[in-house]
């Protein structure tokens, strides 16, 4: 039949996640926002979400001092705690007692900024993104289908974990396994080598591990085509949307003062303007 032929040649698919199935700076915006509203209603004079930023540099470069000076290794924070941390740092020193500081923001991460971040991505899906996971799943039915993220966002809390059979994410890494932020994140080698093991275990029909039966699609000509190729030798897609601002930690931005980008004609193997474009492109490689 045209489905089993068809998902012959395709066992495992991964997504990046933000800006490529949804905007992050809209996103994480309305998190950020969330989460001040939050600590703003509970401690009078809570910085806005540009001072907490501005708390969040604070506390990276006292932690980045401290190891200098006693010589180790950087361990950085994940951006989630790292956000705690700051925000517990300004309720500190607008008079609220420790104890009641590290409760308040602790709880208004758990309960504002996460599920806001969600429902925020849930609602700026790229059009298509639905139905092109739907038809993914249709057509490539033994593929297994997971997300590697370097970001705190899960398909799951944007509505879309009926199509997800795992999900990766570094900066939770960073928090629930210690793995340093520079290992666990993308372009580095460790989230990749870890979704192999979460796809052999959900693979729903005979697993070869042969890398071109392996389609990472993602945005970041770097974080993820780049990565993808050096660390699995998998097949490319990128996710050139019209409607995304880059994220400052992409490519796009880290390239945009007049470095040479890496060429993603090398890294991708095709680039799609749109998610709906996705499925012919793998019914080509079945």
């Amino acid at each position: 039949s045209s489905s089993s032929s068809s998902s012959s040649g395709v066992e495992v698919i991964t997504f990046d996640l933000d800006d490529t199935l949804w905007p992050t700076t809209p996103v994480v915006a309305h998190a950020n926002q969330a989460f001040v509203d939050f600590c703003s209603e509970r401690i009078p004079g809570f910085p806005d979400t540009a001072g907490v930023n501005e708390y969040m540099k604070r506390v990276r470069a006292e932690r980045e001092a401290l190891a200098r000076r006693d010589n180790d290794r950087h361990f950085p924070l994940s951006f989630a705690s790292l956000r705690i941390a700051a925000a517990n740092v300004a309720a500190v020193e607008l008079g609220v007692p420790v104890h009641d500081a590290v409760s308040i923001v602790s709880r208004g991460y758990h309960l504002a900024w996460i599920p806001a971040r969600g429902e925020k991505a849930a609602e700026l899906l790229f059009d298509g993104a639905r139905e092109m996971l739907r038809e993914l799943r249709a057509n490539h039915p033994n593929a297994a289908i997971g997300s590697i993220t370097n970001g705190l966002g899960s398909a799951a809390s944007a509505g879309l974990g009926e199509f997800f059979d795992f999900e990766i994410s570094a900066d939770e890494l960073m928090d629930s396994e210690g793995v340093h932020g520079e290992d666990a994140k993308k372009p580095g080698g460790f989230m990749f080598t870890r979704a192999k093991l979460h796809a052999r275990a959900h693979a729903r029909g005979p697993w070869s591990g042969d890398a071109s039966a392996w389609v990472h699609i993602g945005d970041d000509v770097v974080n993820d085509c780049g990565a993808a190729k050096t660390h699995g030798g998998f097949r490319t897609i990128m996710v050139d949307s019209p409607e995304v601002v880059p994220w400052p930690g992409s490519a796009a931005k880290i390239f945009a003062a007049g470095e040479d980008a890496p060429d993603a004609s090398v890294v991708a193997d095709v680039v799609v303007t749109s998610l709906r474009e996705i499925p012919g492109v793998l019914r080509g490689w079945a």
